[in-house]
């Protein structure tokens, strides 16, 4: 590539144009472009080959930070799970099947990654009007970059792509069809309906996918596409999706959109002012729900961090009630998988989030007798006993104090005695504080 075209090219990047006063006035890509225009056509492939170089630059760095990310993920999980076995303060080193000095990082070239998405979205303007059919296969490869897909599938209503149609119904799957919707869904959807994509193909990849934003992204797909007489998929055919992005900590839109559409498929009439806590966890009965799929290893390859994103929230009133209402379900055969991951969160209620403590506990002893469960109930309720029954057993009220401290004798150690003296020790002498600055 000659100094004067590679400079035309990088010149693509820059958009804004120079005087902010006369928006009619070309940007340096314009003219940039008007240049390209008369190169004839070393142009278009300079324009492909950079493009393609680009491509493959952001799919690396992306396929080692996802490594990176999904070693310390694991690393992360595994933390979880040996504190609920083992307790806080404990060292967890010698415990790891992932020992912490294996960790890999990220090297300084993907740290300071910058995305060059201004470039990228002008090389595809640029080979859009010029029409070089050659660039197809490059508008295609540009549709697995979130960035590039709007521009790429615009490209594609002019330039024709014998494999277009796979790769918009892939890139379906990676845009947000409410955020900028106009912005980034309606060129990809105008592609799709040029191609002529029908309901049949979009049912069928929307079987494929596993990904649960994905299917609820195609779900979307389908009710923008002409009837052809496919029957389209039930609303209950997502709901493990959205069960699964409504337990998103990191994404409040995401986490109450699929709240109000599993609303929908439930026909609940219940009405939740959302803007009142925009942060606040999704209801007691999504979270109940979050607990069965993820014990079973739904969704399939999620399941891991679903149950991360269950434990994140376990200190929260709904969690605490969705955990309850695990734990004391009405069934003669409860479900044993969903009852260890339940006692895994119980770890981690606090009673102040629960309406009756003394039942909770009530719930745990009953279960320390569980022919599967029994270990972990147990070792539930005496790792949550400082704050689940040493004040019932210390309060006024003479029938819970006797129930409470039942409880605790059949269950205690004398690590869990020397605790209970400490906790009264502690009572006595705030009482008695309290009591001198009542006199005063």
């Amino acid at each position: 590539m000659g100094k004067k075209l590679e400079e035309l090219v990088e010149s693509l990047s820059i958009w804004q144009t120079g005087d902010y006063g006369d928006v009619d006035a070309p940007s340096p890509r314009d003219l940039a472009i008007a240049e390209l225009r008369t190169m004839g056509p070393q142009a278009v492939q300079a324009l492909i080959e950079r493009l393609d170089g680009l491509l493959a630059a952001t799919a690396g760095h992306r396929e080692r930070v996802d490594a990176v990310q999904a070693a310390w993920t694991a690393w992360y999980e595994e933390s979880d799970r040996l504190s609920d076995e083992h307790g806080l303060g404990i060292d967890l080193e010698r415990y790891r099947t992932i020992p912490s000095d294996s960790l890999p990082q990220r090297s300084v070239e993907d740290t300071n990654h910058r995305d060059p998405y201004d470039l990228k979205q002008g090389i595809i303007e640029a080979l859009h009007q010029l029409g070089d059919r050659r660039a197809a296969p490059v508008l295609t490869a540009a549709l697995t970059d979130r960035t590039c897909i709007p521009a790429a599938a615009q490209a594609l209503c002019d330039i024709h792509a014998d494999r277009a149609v796979p790769a918009l119904l892939n890139a379906v799957t990676l845009i947000d069809h409410n955020t900028n919707k106009s912005i980034a869904f309606d060129p990809l959807l105008a592609s799709l309906r040029h191609y002529g994509v029908s309901m049949a193909q979009a049912r069928e990849r929307f079987e494929a996918e596993t990904s649960p934003q994905g299917r609820v992204r195609l779900m979307h797909l389908m009710t923008q596409l002409p009837d052809d007489g496919t029957v389209r998929p039930s609303g209950s055919q997502i709901r493990d999706s959205l069960i699964f992005l409504a337990l998103d900590d990191k994404d409040n839109t995401s986490r109450w959109q699929a709240v109000e559409s599993l609303n929908e498929i439930n026909n609940s009439t219940v009405e939740r002012d959302i803007f009142s806590d925009w942060e606040a966890p999704p209801p007691a009965d999504v979270i109940r729900s979050a607990i069965a799929l993820a014990a079973h290893g739904e969704p399939p390859g999620h399941e891991r961090e679903l149950t991360s994103r269950l434990r994140r929230i376990r200190h929260t009133p709904p969690a605490a009630r969705a955990v309850e209402a695990t734990l004391t379900q009405d069934s003669p055969e409860p479900d044993a998988q969903e009852l260890l991951l339940a006692l895994r969160l119980a770890l981690g209620v606090h009673a102040s989030e629960l309406d009756d403590p003394l039942r909770f506990a009530r719930a745990l002893h009953r279960l320390s007798s569980h022919s599967q469960v029994g270990d972990s109930a147990l070792l539930a309720l005496r790792r949550t006993c400082w704050d689940l029954l040493f004040p019932q057993m210390v309060q006024d009220d003479e029938a819970r104090r006797r129930e409470a401290r039942t409880i605790f004798d059949a269950i205690a150690t004398p690590h869990e005695h020397t605790r209970f003296a400490s906790y009264t020790a502690s009572q006595s002498f705030w009482g008695k504080l309290r009591q001198r600055f009542r006199r005063g």
